[in-house]
């Protein structure tokens, strides 16, 4: 028998937020792979799913990949799920998929992506644009990333910490100017959600009196609105 690893996105906030497909093939599996058993457990309560969570993120993957295949060699169902979102999109799951042969089935289960929400309301043009994940902490190393939107002339897409949004600003503004048009979103489909569109230099201002909190999505654009 085949084994099946099933990539499952899950709700970036709102519960309600997943597909009848996602919760059936998590109730059908052996067991579940959970970024966090915590964030994990809240979501299968929700629905009323009662199976096995075993801990899978960037500290144990490479770890615990051995053992994962081999129970997809005994023709096992393995849902991976990450907090919030999407698998291997900037969260854990790629170090896994990578090693699984064509043994195996990987199946995706499309759903919640703070990526694509924030994409579907921007107000700047985004048919065209380069999506960068998680900036480097290092000044340095983020600035170099923020050039590839200035090389390539086309949108940035990235997540950042509440903590480096005010950094992250300020190099925009040293890198790509000023009037470089900013779209920030603020807890995507939870109880505070919030947009803010402007400028870098006004939203820098902005936020340097009144610091965000939560989880950002930014969209920076390439020129002033």
């Amino acid at each position: 028998m085949q084994g099946t690893l099933y990539i499952v996105a899950t709700p970036i906030g709102n519960l309600q937020d997943i597909t009848f497909r996602a919760i059936e093939i998590l109730k059908n599996s052996d067991y579940i792979l959970a970024e966090s058993s915590a964030r994990t457990s809240k979501l299968l309560n929700e629905y009323n799913i009662k199976k096995k969570i075993i801990t899978f993120n960037k500290d144990n993957e490479k770890r615990k990949r051995k053992s994962i295949i081999q129970d997809l060699s005994e023709g096992m169902s393995i849902s991976l799920v990450s907090d919030a979102g999407t698998p291997s999109v900037s969260d854990p799951g790629f170090e896994l998929v990578k090693h699984i042969d064509s043994t195996f089935k990987v199946i995706p289960v499309p759903g919640a992506s703070s990526l694509t929400a924030a994409l579907s309301v921007s107000k700047i043009p985004i048919n065209d644009f380069i999506f960068l994940g998680f900036l480097p902490k290092k000044s340095s190393e983020r600035r170099t990333q923020l050039l590839k939107i200035q090389t390539l002339a086309v949108p940035g897409i990235v997540f950042e910490s509440k903590h480096r949004v005010s950094s992250l600003l300020s190099d925009i503004v040293d890198i790509l100017g000023d009037d470089t048009n900013i779209e920030i979103m603020r807890e995507l489909t939870k109880v505070h959600e919030e947009i803010f569109l402007g400028t870098a230099s006004e939203l820098a201002s902005k936020f340097s009196k009144e610091p965000l909190t939560g989880e950002i999505t930014m969209i920076i654009g390439t020129s002033a609105i």
